[in-house]
């Protein structure tokens, strides 16, 4: 390992972004910063010093009742006083207190009068209304709207598809577009829109080395000390928007001779045996003055993975199986939002965790667990 186990070089790239309004395409300039991913000095994830870490908050959620009920979580957000968990397998958007009582459910499934199909994704706004894309595909998105008492506010056809939602500070919305998006704004990956879904921008064209059939995993924008940071896998870069939807900064993770070569990911599937050789980024990417941290898949392998700046140190974690995403579920404020499932321990009683939140796991409950950074 060279002495200098960090180098960043900033370099200007351009992001080409489309106005729908004037049909011009004005070139906006970014800095970049690079990111030598194995240039950093690695340690093992359980060598982390205790140090990192300045508190945890363990949550027991209650889903006795049949509203609350999930199998999985998929997306947790955190806001004021409320919890809210997305498990896209039982389709079902809920909210808890923060001492992991249920509140309530976002809607109803099904196909009636303003009822959903399928949550791809949420968010909340400052006011608390709840904003989610009922994501049918076909062409058929529609974002609903419910008020922050729960109740049904709206539901507008979207003009583009869309996988990702963030709610802006400017009463604006932030869409992340399906690859596979036909209508409005095609082949790009950002809309800023109003509103009534009116189009201001698009950022990002899709380029051709993308693949409609086969995602290494989900993703979602991430919130981050006033700014929003987007990825899509399998690209090597973070993009950072402010928190009225403007482009401010990208990050370029360098992964050298394990980056996965381009023409590999217009068909992942069958290039998959290849990917052995290759790293690349995974869920999403969490971006501090202090930390990076995110998931990878690392030779087929998923593991996740937090930098700390200061000390020039890559912590890398053991293993995970492909759809575990319970370690690194969230990410806000400088927390790390993870989650412990029933049965994740082989014996729970060797672990370091409260008696009560043991019990909790062993009566077959789902535990909350919030890690604060320094």
């Amino acid at each position: 390992m060279r002495n200098n186990f960090f180098l960043i070089a900033i370099i200007s790239i351009m992001i080409i972004c489309t106005s729908c309004s004037t049909g011009k395409q004005p070139k906006i300039d970014v800095e970049t910063e690079i990111i030598n991913f194995f240039d950093y000095k690695i340690i093992e994830f359980d060598d982390m010093p205790d140090s990192l870490i300045k508190g945890k908050q363990y949550i027991k959620l209650d889903a006795s009742a049949e509203d609350f009920f999930f199998k999985i979580i998929d997306k947790v957000k955190i806001c004021d006083d409320r919890i809210f968990i997305l498990d896209t397998w039982v389709k079902k958007l809920m909210v808890f207190d923060t001492n992991g009582k249920g509140i309530g459910k976002v809607g109803a499934r099904g196909q009636g009068p303003g009822e959903y199909l399928n949550i791809a994704d949420f968010d909340v706004d400052n006011f608390g209304n709840i904003y989610f894309i009922d994501g049918t595909g076909g062409g058929y998105d529609r974002l609903f709207v419910f008020d922050k008492n729960l109740k049904f506010v709206s539901m507008k056809k979207m003009p583009f598809e869309a996988d990702i939602i963030s709610c802006l500070s400017n009463n604006k919305l932030l869409f992340g577009l399906a690859s596979w998006n036909k209508e409005e704004n095609v082949s790009m990956k950002i809309a800023l829109t109003d509103m009534e879904l009116k189009t201001e921008q698009s950022y990002l064209p899709y380029g051709e080395y993308f693949d409609d059939a086969y995602w290494i995993s989900g993703y979602t924008f991430v919130n981050s000390e006033n700014k929003i940071l987007y990825n899509k896998q399998i690209d090597d870069f973070v993009y950072e928007f402010s928190d009225k939807g403007l482009p401010v900064k990208s990050w370029l993770f360098d992964f050298g001779n394990r980056k996965v070569p381009d023409k590999y990911k217009k068909d992942i599937k069958s290039n998959l045996d290849k990917f052995e050789q290759y790293c690349c980024l995974k869920n999403f990417v969490a971006i501090s003055e202090k930390y990076i941290l995110g998931t990878l898949l690392d030779k087929t392998k998923t593991r996740n993975f937090i930098i700390d700046k200061n000390a020039k140190s890559l912590y890398l974690s053991r293993e995970f199986p492909e759809n575990d995403e319970s370690y690194l579920t969230g990410y806000c404020d400088n927390r790390i939002i993870s989650y412990i499932y029933p049965n994740k321990y082989e014996d729970i009683q060797a672990t370091d965790l409260p008696e009560d939140v043991k019990k909790h796991i062993e009566d077959e409950n789902f535990v909350l667990c919030i890690s604060a950074l320094k």
